[in-house]
């Protein structure tokens, strides 16, 4: 491999998770020609990512980043995610960890069991599997603080942890709720798990968002359908003039080898008009069931940014990413490959 083709896929490497260009570099450097440097994660890795994203989809805080995830490192059977503050810790502390709520209901990721903070963070892994998703970021006592914090909020409001109560083994109530549905016991659907692969490559490609202009809000949420599920993304940001406004983003998201295996079925956009908002639905043209919905909504009333403060204005404006003209004429050049997921 030369310099300048190591070079480049590290570049994409870097656009496609927000990895910074050193990091993308190394890994690039390191992988064996064979390998894929957006690799396809096993069935079980899938649907942790799957649940990671449907537990962080609407944020109770407005993160700088969308999702509050700085950047991805996606592998077989591990996905690292890096987290942008505190904050963001503290969100994925409350609404990660499976637990009950007086009512019964389970909340959380059934059969996920999180580990001590480290200075690496916290992995979050599922049972059965050697699936896991680590969160870095943050100091330990960072960690500490906010699952401490959290653990005890649950406490007082009468909220029973899962891994608490059966650190190595699914309680009955995960079970149950992977396997039955309502007082009839109905079997529940296998919507999440055959659409996990759509959530999870969305996960493994976060950095695409930046591609897209200055982020304010980024929020998503499922609506069952059949087969599988639609997941709808709503990304407002406010247009620069280094970005595109969604033409590059939908070329790299269903670029072979690079993004997802998917097509652009439904687009309404309205760019030429001048109006604020475009909406693109992707499917698999190869009968993956599962739909994505990407709404660009784009602010352009300065007001919007009001409500920031100076060093955050300054933050969010910093981290838009500009999309080389190469970048697009080499993931074209790849058309014909299969996609890695």
């Amino acid at each position: 491999m030369t310099k300048t083709s190591l070079t480049r896929d590290a570049e994409l490497l870097a656009l496609y998770t927000g990895m910074s260009h050193q990091q993308a570099l190394q890994i690039a450097g390191a992988t064996r020609r064979r390998d894929p440097l957006m690799p396809l994660p096993t069935p079980a890795q899938e649907l942790l990512e799957r649940w990671v994203l449907r537990t962080i989809a609407w944020p109770s805080h407005d993160p700088v980043y969308p999702w509050g995830i700085v950047w991805a490192r996606p592998e077989r059977e591990r996905l690292t995610l890096c987290i942008d503050g505190e904050a963001t810790a503290a969100e994925f502390a409350r609404v990660l960890p499976p637990r009950l709520d007086k009512g019964g209901q389970l909340l959380g990721i059934p059969g996920a069991r999180i580990s001590p903070p480290g200075k690496h963070g916290i992995t979050v892994r599922l049972l059965g599997t050697r699936a896991s998703v680590r969160i870095t970021g943050g100091e330990a006592h960072v960690w500490r603080d906010v699952l401490a914090t959290e653990k005890q909020a649950r406490a007082d409001e009468g909220v029973v942890s899962c891994q608490q109560r059966s650190p190595w083994r699914w309680t009955e109530e995960e079970r149950a709720y992977g396997q039955h549905s309502g007082a009839l016991s109905v079997q529940r659907s296998r919507r999440a798990s055959d659409t996990a692969w759509l959530a999870s490559g969305v996960l493994r490609r976060v950095g695409l968002w930046r591609t897209l202009g200055v982020p304010l809000s980024t929020t998503s949420w499922t609506n069952p359908m059949k087969p599988g599920e639609q997941w709808i993304i709503e990304h407002i940001h406010h247009a620069s003039p280094q970005a595109d406004r969604h033409d590059a983003f939908i070329r790299l998201l269903t670029a072979p080898d690079w993004g997802l295996p998917v097509k652009a079925s439904d687009t309404w956009c309205s760019c030429t008009y001048g109006d604020a908002g475009c909406q693109v639905t992707f499917t698999s043209p190869g009968g993956l069931p599962g739909e994505l919905q990407m709404r660009f909504s784009r602010s352009t009333d300065p007001c919007t940014w009001q409500d920031l403060e100076p060093e955050e204005h300054q933050v969010r404006e910093g981290i838009t990413v500009r999309v080389k003209p190469w970048m697009l004429k080499t993931v074209s050049a790849t058309a014909g490959g299969a996609s890695t997921g």
